[in-house]
């Protein structure tokens, strides 16, 4: 498990914290900020590096319901 889930960008982390679960989650962090929370390790990361590529403009899909 990494700390710091973005290589050489430490303003990302990931912990595993108790946030009123049953069980610890891991959190995601941006800045120090709570962006989300999984008890899967995977899903934060995929979360983090979507964020990344947010933050260096990249172009961002979303579902358009009708």
């Amino acid at each position: 498990m990494l700390l710091n889930p973005i290589e050489n960008d430490p303003r990302y982390s990931i912990t595993k914290e108790w946030i009123g679960q049953a069980t610890p989650h891991f959190v995601l962090r941006y800045c120090d900020e709570y962006i989300a929370s999984s008890k899967y390790y995977q899903s934060m990361l995929i979360r983090a590096v979507g964020l990344h590529a947010r933050h260096r403009g990249a172009l961002i899909i979303e579902e358009v319901t009708a």
